[in-house]
């Protein structure tokens, strides 16, 4: 941890970010660290500071691999996936496969989207870290994910990337 409370990089995990060229804010949305496990992850959200369906938006779940997190984190992404008055699905619906480009090299995720609205998900594992994305009103092939040394940036939302 670093001496904001957030988590830094511990045993090959790394948090990874919308690149620097996103135009709306970004936000720390959770984090935390299991002393005992070694656990570490970290939720950052890309899009307008109060939620719309209609802009552009995007959550980055990273997790050290292995992390029980993880499915939580999926499961919440595909709550948000499901239309308001449908339940989530009992196991995951089919996926196909995306490309996202991830410190410059394009790496393959799960994609699962929503016919019935513009909502996605997104899992995949870069290295040593998980990462579940989720959002709207882009396409996640056109994400461009980088490595953040340290999420401090977060704290001022429109300061450059770390």
């Amino acid at each position: 941890m670093n001496d904001q409370g957030i988590p830094g990089s511990a045993g090959g995990f790394s948090a990874f970010a919308v690149d620097a060229d996103w135009p709306e804010s970004r936000q720390v949305t959770g984090h935390g660290y299991n002393r005992a496990t070694g656990d570490i992850h970290v939720y950052l959200w890309f899009g307008s500071p109060y939620f719309d369906p209609e802009v552009e938006h995007v959550t980055v779940f990273s997790a050290s691999s292995g992390n029980p997190e993880t499915s939580e984190a999926l499961e919440r992404a595909f709550e948000t996936y499901c239309h308001p008055d449908e339940e989530p699905p009992a196991g995951l619906p089919v996926s196909e496969p995306v490309t996202v480009t991830t410190d410059g090299k394009p790496m393959t995720f799960e994609l699962w989207r929503n016919s019935s609205n513009h909502y996605w998900v997104a899992r995949g594992c870069v290295e040593s870290t998980d990462v579940v994305l989720s959002g709207s009103a882009i396409e996640p092939s056109a994400l461009s994910l980088v490595r953040v040394s340290s999420p401090t940036s977060f704290s001022n939302p429109f300061a450059p990337l770390a």
